[in-house]
């Protein structure tokens, strides 16, 4: 057995209990035991913590391994008849895990205990009211990135489907608003408001809670529309002076008016500026190239055949040096210029001490990045390792390929034959040997037992789940996954759940998800040419068509939309597949963009425009005078 991440903690654990006790099940949709192995003392070795019952008692237990055994460290009797969490995350310090469970006291209610090792042992810092009905717990990113702790959302219910929700930090020995957190966490609040108002439009508490999201995520224009909707309702929730209270503070917060790109046809050529949302020019067409303003107002344009940012105004704040600017993410960008990578932050300032081959966005305080030549702090050439938001390279250039972190784990190949799941410090989670294991998705991984064989699908631990049996397989999200199973360059997709079996035939030409539980589905115009002209039709999750194979072209979908063209017009469409009422149909092939004060972007025959909802022209690419 290895001492540091033993084979079986379960088995370890249930040789620590008291006579008559049993472990817990876990009360989440995975049911797993209430065990896990992670750091809780700084020494980076883990200890093993559980959750167990006895004579109708739950019981916290923490073996910690010392002079080559296993002892216990904490035992600690807990309130409630279940546990919906039991995990670890650096909480009250940087670099130091606490022990977080949640207590089972209510059908959707669950009492917090965070614990702290301290030199007297285990203590819950934790303030006794403190319960939930969901909770998600990460290192969201404030205006300099993330700060090396852990954030606690907690979802705390309130009536129907709707939860109050409190993002908070641990300062000066207790728990605060981590309000500097909340444009990167109240987006995901917003998307879930919204779509219960998509399916519960009657229901006045969804709309509150929406436009609270939306206030709170930094986007007033939607938050105000939503708040008055609220206040529309004959018995507005939960109640008409608290809901004016928040349109006042809506109506304070700056509202930045969208920008939309246009172009001009020059005898020059095309050249892009800006205009508002009455078509009005407010910056001339003057650059080589324009890419819409981001939320944090600033826009990637060209000039001269180098790369700036400038803001709403046109105010270069970052001239025209650069050969490329990526879009930013988490509040960092990525500039490459003279063969260099860097990154920068939304003051345009170089963060990273050096340049590099490659630097990719970032994601969750981490940046992969690629040496080769004399570039880095490190002397692996030709090798990956990770960036945090300062620029420092918080993982070595240790591996021959890596991933973006997602949920707090990034999937890396550290040579032929062997890879594995890390942890943000770098520390590995997971070890995979096999000819490939790949990134995960919904708790599995692809995996090629050897070279030229077939993939199929294993779980965290490296145990096969669906045997291999397809030419290619994608990663599972929401328990489906995109397979091939056509044999010498021929195309077979299919899609198949987490227990292996077809919820779509292996049939088709093209399979793409959609976003949002819906699929298209293609079949070639010419079996012959299986990769040109194809027919999409819609599916749901489930594989029922929606659809005819009717369109030549279909978008991902947005907020219940998804814009399609069917050769002769192009229109959007809502879940059902149908026609979205209250939207125009354009004739021509392209696409349809949702912007801004219900305006609608038009690509369509290589010509743009904007129009109302109402199918009205605000502004149309025109051809230079003659």
């Amino acid at each position: 057995m290895n001492v540091i991440e033993p084979q079986s903690p379960v088995q370890l654990v249930s040789t620590h209990l008291p006579e008559g006790a049993e472990l817990v099940t876990m009360n989440t949709p995975a049911g797993q035991p209430a065990v896990i192995a992670e750091d809780l003392t700084g020494d980076r070795v883990p200890e093993i913590s559980a959750v167990y019952r006895l004579n109708d008692a739950l019981y916290l237990l923490v073996l910690q391994f010392s002079e080559g055994a296993w002892r216990t460290m904490a035992r600690i009797q807990g309130p409630g008849y279940g546990v919906t969490l039991l995990t670890a995350a650096p909480v009250t310090k940087p670099g130091r895990n606490n022990l977080l469970v949640g207590w089972q006291i209510g059908s959707i209610w669950s009492k917090l205990s965070v614990y702290e090792w301290t030199e007297y042992g285990l203590t819950d810092v934790a303030p006794a009211e403190m319960s939930y009905s969901y909770i998600d717990v990460a290192d969201w990113p404030g205006p300099g990135g993330p700060d090396g702790r852990s954030e606690l959302a907690l979802w705390i219910h309130d009536t129907g489907e709707a939860y109050r929700t409190e993002v908070l930090r641990w300062r000066d020995g207790s728990f605060h608003p981590a309000e500097d957190v909340y444009p990167a966490y109240y987006p995901e609040v917003a998307r879930y408001y919204e779509r219960m108002t998509e399916s519960y439009p009657d229901y006045p508490f969804y709309w509150y809670y929406l436009a609270e999201a939306q206030y709170r995520a930094g986007i007033p224009q939607a938050a105000l529309h939503s708040v008055r909707r609220a206040l529309g309702f004959a018995q507005p929730y939960p109640s008409r002076e608290t809901l004016l209270t928040l349109e006042r503070k809506i109506l304070q917060l700056p509202r930045v008016a969208e920008l939309l790109r246009f172009s001009d046809r020059t005898a020059e050529g095309i050249r892009w500026g800006y205009i508002n949302s009455s078509g009005s020019m407010v910056l001339p067409a003057r650059y080589e190239e324009a890419a819409e303003f981001q939320k944090n107002g600033l826009a990637i344009v060209r000039e001269r055949g180098k790369y700036g940012l400038i803001d709403q105004a046109g105010m270069w704040v970052v001239p025209p040096v650069y050969d490329s600017i990526s879009p930013f993410s988490e509040h960092r960008a990525v500039v490459k210029g003279g063969g260099d990578c860097k990154l920068i932050d939304e003051q345009g300032k170089v963060v990273t001490k050096c340049g590099y081959s490659y630097i990719a966005d970032m994601r969750e305080g981490r940046s992969v990045f690629l040496v080769e030549g004399n570039q880095g702090e490190t002397v692996h050439i030709g090798r990956s390792g990770y960036l945090d938001s300062q620029g420092y390279e918080i993982i070595p250039a240790r591996y021959e390929e890596a991933g973006d972190f997602g949920g707090g784990r990034a999937w890396v190949k550290m040579k032929d034959g062997a890879y594995a799941l890390i942890g943000l410090d770098g520390r590995n989670l997971y070890e995979y040997e096999f000819e490939y294991a790949g990134p995960p998705g919904g708790g599995l991984l692809v995996y090629q037992q050897q070279a030229g064989g077939k993939y199929g699908y294993i779980d965290l631990r490296g145990q096969v789940r669906i045997q291999p049996a397809f030419t290619s397989a994608s990663p599972f999200r929401r328990q489906r996954a995109i397979v091939n199973m056509g044999e010498d360059g021929t195309k077979r997709y299919g899609v198949i759940d987490e227990s292996g079996q077809f919820v779509v035939p292996p049939v088709y030409d093209e399979i793409r998800d959609l976003g949002e539980e819906r699929l298209a589905l293609a079949h070639a115009v010419n079996p012959e040419q299986p990769s040109i002209d194809l027919n999409y039709a819609i599916t749901d999750w489930e594989g029922r068509l929606l659809t005819d194979f009717a369109y030549t072209r279909v978008s991902a979908y947005q907020d219940g939309l998804a814009s399609v063209t069917d050769g002769q017009n192009t229109f959007l469409i809502d879940c059902s597949g149908a026609a979205a009422p209250g939207y125009p149909k354009v004739e021509g092939s392209g696409s349809l963009t949702l912007k801004g004060d219900g305006l609608i972007e038009v690509q369509v025959d290589r010509r743009m425009s904007y129009v109302t909802r109402d199918g009205r022209t605000i502004w149309r690419d025109q051809d230079p005078p003659k």
